[in-house]
């Protein structure tokens, strides 16, 4: 795993996440939804932002639906990595959701930092266009690398609840995996889990696919150098001009 501080190296074996819910449930946590965090109780949130991913995202799903526990995954509609109405993806979405995990908004507001009198129309689209493809209601939203302005926000967003509300935020325990490491400290040691008292725990499944230490842009490259064969795959299958050159160059 990465150091405490150490933002250039990521290592989060998928087994380890396993090792840490398995700790937390050992401790007395239980997992419940955004709206029944109790600060006193011993509940976790377990949120992931799928910022790159379906893919690993659903690797995290079967993992924690074997250790009998759920949580909401958030996805982007506003990006170039992929989307969610493509076959592919919505496959990926009913199977999460089949799992008993939910799925929420992750909310790049920065697509539209030039109208920002529009956010809760802008983010009511997007809960419609993943609400399509989900064909599920999009009860809550996290924001993608969040401007200061979103945390503590009391107000909801789109008539629907978020991740940074005081109530989820900084009246309960708030850990996070960002960038690739546990830069504040191990979730086992944080306050909050000492004294028994509520967290949300916030995870990128893009971070939890090595088994030994890698540089961020390593990671990056081992999760796109995978990707490019998919998208060529997906290429192959839709230009047969293209297809067919390869299938000549191939042979």
């Amino acid at each position: 795993m990465a150091k405490n501080g150490d933002w250039a190296l990521t290592a989060f074996p998928a087994d380890e996440y396993e090792a840490l819910l398995s700790a937390l449930l050992d401790r007395g946590y239980a997992d419940v939804g955004l709206s029944d965090l109790d600060p006193g109780q011993r509940h976790m949130f377990l949120r992931h932002d799928v910022d790159l991913s379906p893919e690993k995202a659903l690797e995290f799903a079967r993992r924690e639906a074997a250790l009998g526990v759920h949580s909401t995954y958030y996805f982007l509609v506003s990006t170039q990595f992929y989307a969610v109405g493509a076959a592919a993806i919505r496959l990926i979405l009913e199977e999460i959701i089949a799992l008993g995990h939910h799925i929420g908004l992750h909310f790049d507001a920065e697509q539209y930092s030039g109208q920002p009198e529009g956010l809760d129309i802008f983010a009511a689209r997007e809960c419609e266009i993943l609400e399509l493809s989900t064909r599920r209601p999009v009860r809550s939203i996290s924001f993608h690398r969040p401007a200061p302005v979103y945390l503590n926000r009391s107000d909801p967003i789109a008539g629907r609840r978020h991740c940074y509300e005081p109530a989820f935020f900084s009246e309960i325990g708030y850990i996070s995996d960002s960038n690739g490491g546990w830069h504040h400290g191990h979730p086992l040691d944080h306050p909050a889990v000492t004294e028994g008292r509520a967290i949300q725990l916030l995870t990128h499944p893009i971070w939890w696919c090595n088994n030994k230490p890698m540089s961020t842009v390593e990671t990056i490259d081992r999760l796109f150098g995978s990707g490019c064969q998919n998208l060529r795959a997906a290429l192959a299958g839709s230009v047969t001009a293209y297809r067919q050159a390869l299938e000549k160059r191939d042979n």
